[in-house]
Formats: C-alpha cells, structure tokens, sequence
C-alpha cells in the first residue's frame, strides 16, 4: 500500500513524462509545419509558372500549327499552277482526238434532237461550235506552242447507237489515221505475188500471207477488200462456233427437206441476223460487241447463183442480185479472188485453195452463193476446195461484215501478231 505522500509523488511523477512526451510531440510539428510551410510556400511560387509555361507551349504548337497549314496551301497552289503549266500544250494528238470525241458526245447529249435520224446518216460538228457550247477548250490548250491544227466531229446513225468519228488535222505534224488510208492506198498495190490488187474499183487482197488482220473487241477479222466506196469488207479470221444449215425446207423439185437455195428466205440468212444481234458472250457464236458494231454499216450482199462452170469471177454474177444487211456470207468470186494460183479459173478446181489466206484446213464452211440451174445446191468450202452440196448439211460460217470509211485505227501493222486496232 502506498502512503498518501507516495500518490502525490507518482502522480507528479506521470503528469511530467507526458509534458515530456507532448513537449517532444510539439517540437515534431513545429519542425514538420515550418517544412510544410515551404513545401506551400514552393507550390505558391511554381503554379504561376508552370502555367505561363503551359501557355508558351500552346502556343508554340499554335504557331507550328499554322506554319504547316500555311506551308500546305502554298504547296497545293504551287502545285496547280505547276500542273496548270504543265498540263498546257502537254495533250497527245489522240488524246486531242478522245478530247474532242468526249465533247460532242456530251454536246449531242444536250442538243439530242441535232443527231441524224436515219441510218447511216451523218451529221458533223466543228471544235469552233464545240468551244462555243464549252464542251471543250480551244485547241491551242491542249496543243504544243507552234501546233496549228483544225478538228471536227462526225456522227453517223448505226443501229440503235450512234459511232463519233473525230477529225484532226495538224498539217505535217499529225492528222487522223483512218484504216482505210492506211490499207487503200494506191503505194499498197502490187500487180504480182502476195498482196493488195486493183479489181475493177476495189482494191482486193490475194495470196496466202497477206497483212490483212484487224482486230474488233471480241473477234479477229480479215480484210477481203476495200470497196470503191472506202468501207472495208472484212470476214471472220477463226471459224468458230457450231455448224448451220444453210437451208433445211422442205424441196418440191427433191421431194424432201434438202432445202431451197434462195438465199432471202434461207435459214442462213434468219440465223446470221441472230448471231449479229447476239449479246451473250458465253453463246459459241458471239461475234459483235456494241463497240464493234458502232463501226459498222449497211452493205448491199451479193447473192446471185453462178453455175459451177463459169470462168468470170468477179463478183458480177453474183451481185445480179443483192440485199441491204448488216452481216452475210463470203461470195464465190470473193474466196477464188483471194487464190493468186493461175488454175483458179473454175469455181471446182482444186487450184483454188494454193495461195490462199482464206482457205481453213481444219473447218468446212458455207459461202452465200448458190448454184445456177437447180433449187437445192450451194457453194461451200471443205478443205479448201470448193464444192457444191445440198442446203440441209451442216456447215460452219465465216460471216462478212463492213466498217464504214471513218474506222479510225490506234496502232498495228496488220499482221496476225500486230493486227490493225480500231479506236
């Protein structure tokens, strides 16, 4: 037990450690405010400053900002007038040509009641009415410094279309390459060997290895000859496709359907006319595309009989009669003209196939001609050499077509391996 005085003590004693404890307690805080105290004083002292900063750098990515949106816009308009400098004078003479083909479509789009109204007509307008209508610059923006040049636009009626023919004329420089100058021309002519020959007013290719090849969009073609006219007589290069009967009625003259050989009223003439209108490209007789068919024009289809011992061949006999059509057949003088063999006198001689591009060892075909004396005969070709048989048989076909005299060529040299190219 403790004595009253001994409490007193030990409570004095407790009350002094606490003092001791709190007074060190004090010490601590004094010493840790007067550190927090800088620490706030620091902050107060920074937070201005790292604002000014944050401004300067605002505006530093501002100014860089603007910079490279200044320095684009001055790229762009350097660039346009580069181009605009550049672009000036720099046009091909082809590319003048679709510039001025582009132009008239788009006019006769706007003005469709101008366009001609008729089959095989033609209208035309100049690049002056073009510039007019500002379906086109003048010439002379497109062209090089020193280029004098003149342009037109013919439009012809083929069909449910319409073929723009563009004319450009540059004196020395440059003029538009048409096919039928390019293959028609007198400098072409040979009087011997293979090549193109002067037959009365057309000008006829003969021989076995001529330059006569021109490729349409789907088929390769061969040109038989250039008529008096300036269109171009071409025939189908391959044959391909199934056979056709050239006739399959019922003859009175043979009591059964060995067929009439009258070419108007002929299967032949009904199946040729669905092949041209043929429009899918899977059927095995697809020829035309429309784009080939915008070069093409009516032509008048010799088809006279001829008996099988005449000795005049040159197409005479045959175009005694003829029709309007869009697509036929090869006539008999048409495949013994292209034989340069001396033998070839008689539609029958086996001379007929030497020398001869238009002669296809692997096929047979039908030619539109018939033979003179009966109802049922027509000529056709097995092997080369020509022979007679009944209309009911089954026989490929090597169709003839015509382009008209505008056919603009792009390039070739009319070999197989660099055929003609139209535009």
């Amino acid at each position: 037990m403790f004595t009253e005085k001994e409490k007193v003590e030990a409570i004095k004693s407790d009350i002094g450690d606490e003092e001791e404890e709190m007074g060190g307690l004090d010490d601590y805080d004094e010493e840790d405010l007067d550190f927090n105290e800088e620490e706030k004083e620091e902050e107060k002292v920074e937070t201005p400053s790292s604002k000014k900063d944050d401004r300067n750098d605002f505006k530093k990515r501002l100014v860089k900002f603007m910079i490279i949106i200044v320095a684009i816009v001055f790229i762009f308009i350097f660039l346009l007038l580069l181009l605009t400098f550049v672009g000036k004078g720099s046009y091909s003479y082809e590319k003048v040509e679709e510039v001025m083909k582009n132009a008239a479509e788009s006019y006769f789009k706007d003005y469709p009641q101008n366009l001609p109204q008729e089959e095989d007509l033609t209208v035309e307008i100049d690049v002056a009415n073009l510039v007019a209508a500002e379906k086109m610059k003048p010439l002379s923006e497109y062209l090089k410094d020193g280029d004098s040049c003149s342009g037109r636009v013919q439009v012809t009626k083929a069909g449910d279309s319409y073929n723009y023919v563009p004319y450009l004329s540059c004196g020395d420089q440059y003029s538009t390459k048409f096919l039928t100058e390019e293959v028609g021309n007198d400098n072409n002519l040979v009087d011997s060997g293979y090549g193109l020959y002067s037959i009365g007013e057309d000008y006829v290719f003969r021989g076995e290895n001529v330059n006569n090849y021109v490729q349409l969009d789907q088929r390769m073609w061969r040109i038989v000859r250039v008529n008096a006219d300036k269109t171009i007589t071409l025939t189908l290069a391959e044959l391909k496709g199934v056979g056709l009967k050239w006739d399959d009625r019922y003859n009175s003259q043979k009591g059964y359907d060995s067929g009439i050989n009258n070419y108007t009223t002929s299967r032949m003439k009904d199946a040729l006319e669905e092949i041209y209108n043929l429009t899918d490209k899977d059927d095995q007789n697809y020829m035309l595309s429309d784009k080939d068919k915008g070069s093409l024009v009516n032509f008048d289809l010799c088809y006279g009989k001829v008996n099988k011992k005449e000795t005049i061949h040159n197409n005479s006999k045959e175009c005694i009669q003829s029709l309007e059509t869009k697509i036929g057949l090869l006539t008999l003088s048409d495949y013994m003209n292209a034989s340069i063999d001396s033998g070839c006198t008689s539609p029958l001689n086996e001379s007929c196939k030497n020398y001869n591009y238009l002669v296809d060892e692997d096929a047979s075909f039908w030619l539109v001609t018939a033979e003179a004396g009966n109802t049922y005969n027509v000529y056709g070709v097995s092997k080369g050499v020509v022979k007679v048989g009944a209309a009911y048989q089954l026989m490929r076909v090597r169709p003839v077509i015509t382009l008209n005299s505008n056919a603009m060529i792009s390039k070739g040299t009319g070999t197989e391996k660099d055929p003609y190219v139209l535009k």
